[in-house]
C-alpha cells in the first residue's frame, strides 16, 4: 500500500509532530509513505529527511502560490499513483481535494483535523474562516474525516462537517522508562540556571496568540505573591521575543524568578525534570501534545479546559476555564503546596493513564485498521473511533 501524506508545513506543532511519530513508529512491511508539504520543509521535515523519509515540498510560501503549489500537488499524485492519501491540517486538506480531482485519478482522501475551533470561526483568521467555509461544503468528499480529540469532532460537525464519515483518534506518545531516574530534574536546573529548591512549572509552545502565555505570567505573577519558590520556565520558537505586555509584566516579577527560551530541539532530555508542565491555551487546542509527553514523563500537568486538554489529563492534575488568571493561579497553587512525593504520585498516576489509554502502539493500530478498511485490504478488527473512556 502506497500512502500519501500531504501537509501545510513541516516546523515545529502537533500536526507535525504526530505525522513524524506515525511514521516512525510504523512496523507495516507492506506501506510505503512518502510526505509532500506544501510550504518549505522546516525543523520537523529537516529531521524527518535525515531518518529516511521521502520528503518533498510544493514551495508554497504564501496564498498567491497556493494555486501553484495544488497543480504541481495534481501532477505528483498522477505520477507516483498513490493507493490512499492523508491531508494534515485545514489548507492542505483543501489543496488536496482540488488536487485529487484535478489528477483525474480515483483516489480515497482521509481529512486529518487537529484543531478544535471554540466558538465557531470566532478566533480564526479570515483565509481560514474562508478556507473552513469551503471545507463544509466538500466534507461530503473525503473517505474519512479523522479527528484528534473529541471536543473537535463535535465542534466541526455543528459548523456542517459530514458526520457520517467522522472517527477519533486521539494522539500516542511512548512511555518514558526512565522516569523518576532524578536527571531531568537536574538537566533542566543545569540547562537553564535555576535554583535548587524552586519549584519549576514549565510551559512549552510556540508563541501565539491561541497559547495565551499571558494568562500563565498572571497566574504566575498571582503564585509568587503567595510566596511560592516557584521558576517559570516557558520554552518555544519565539517564546524569546515577548509581546510588549508580556515583557512589561515579566519585567514586574522578582529578578530570577522566571526563564524565557526559543525553541530547542532538546525537549525530550529535559522535559520530564519539570515539577509541573501547564498550558494556559485560551482556544484551539484539540489534544495537545505537550500535555501527554509531559504526562507520559510522569509529569503532573495543569491545563486550560480547551479541546480535549482537561478529558486527557483527567484526575492526574488540575483543568481550569481558559483566560481565568486567577483560576489558573488557585491550580498552580495547589500543586506547588503539595510535597515532592505527593506531585510525585501525581506524575505517576498521569503516566499510568497515558499508558492506559494514550500509548503510540495502539494509536498506529488504530490508523492502520483505518487504512485497511478505506482501501479494502483488510476488514477493521475493532472500532474505529476512540472508546468513550471516563474521566
Amino acid at each position: 500500500m502506497k500512502i500519501l501524506h500531504v501537509i501545510t508545513g513541516l516546523n515545529v506543532g502537533g500536526a507535525e509532530t504526530m505525522l513524524a511519530r506515525l511514521l516512525g513508529q510504523s512496523r507495516r512491511t507492506d506501506v510505503v509513505a512518502e510526505v509532500v508539504t506544501l510550504m518549505p520543509p522546516g525543523f520537523v521535515g529537516r529531521k524527518m529527511a535525515a531518518s529516511g523519509i521521502s520528503v518533498h515540498s510544493l514551495g508554497m510560501t504564501n496564498v498567491w502560490t497556493a494555486c501553484a503549489a495544488a497543480l504541481r500537488l495534481a501532477r505528483h499524485i498522477r505520477a507516483t499513483k498513490p493507493d490512499l492519501i492523508m491531508a494534515w491540517m485545514h489548507h492542505a486538506q483543501l489543496a488536496t481535494t482540488l488536487a485529487v480531482a484535478l489528477s483525474g485519478r480515483r483516489i480515497p482522501v482521509l481529512w486529518n483535523v487537529r484543531h478544535s475551533l471554540g466558538s465557531g470561526y470566532a478566533h480564526e483568521k479570515r483565509l481560514t474562516r474562508l478556507v473552513l467555509r469551503v471545507q463544509t461544503a466538500l466534507s461530503h468528499k473525503p473517505a474519512a474525516i479523522i479527528y484528534n480529540s473529541r471536543a473537535a469532532a463535535h465542534q466541526y460537525r455543528a459548523i456542517g462537517f459530514e458526520p457520517q464519515c467522522e472517527h477519533v483518534i486521539p494522539n500516542g506518545f511512548e512511555i518514558d522508562l526512565t522516569q523518576g531516574d532524578g536527571d531531568e530534574a537536574r538537566r533542566v536546573r543545569q540547562i537553564f540556571g535555576i535554583a535548587d529548591g524552586q519549584i519549576v512549572i514549565g510551559m512549552v509552545a510556540r508563541a501565539h496568540p491561541m497559547k495565551d502565555v499571558a494568562n500563565l505570567v498572571a497566574a504566575f505573577a498571582l503564585l509568587r505573591s503567595s510566596r511560592f519558590a516557584a521558576h517559570l520556565l516557558v520554552v518555544g520558537e519565539g517564546m524569546d521575543k515577548p509581546s510588549p505586555d508580556v515583557a512589561a509584566a515579566l519585567a514586574r516579577l522578582p529578578e530570577g524568578s522566571w526563564t524565557l527560551s526559543g525553541q530547542r530541539g532538546d525537549v525530550p532530555e529535559w522535559l520530564g525534570g519539570l515539577d509541573i508542565l501547564a498550558l494556559p491555551s485560551a482556544w484551539g487546542e484539540g489534544f495537545p501534545n505537550i500535555v501527554g509527553e509531559a504526562m507520559a514523563k510522569g509529569v503532573p500537568c495543569v491545563g486550560t479546559d480547551v479541546g480535549d486538554t482537561a478529558w486527557v489529563i483527567g484526575p492526574t492534575g488540575r483543568s481550569v476555564p481558559p483566560q481565568n488568571a486567577t483560576a489558573l493561579a488557585q491550580a498552580l497553587m495547589e500543586c506547588c503546596g503539595m510535597t515532592g512525593p505527593e506531585r510525585k504520585a501525581l506524575g505517576n498516576a498521569a503516566r499510568q493513564r497515558i499508558k492506559d489509554m494514550f500509548t503510540l502502539d495502539q494509536i498506529v493500530a488504530r490508523y492502520d485498521a483505518l487504512y485497511d478498511a478505506t482501501t479494502g485490504s483488510a476488514a477493521p478488527a475493532a472500532p474505529l473511533s476512540v472508546r468513550r473512556e471516563a474521566a
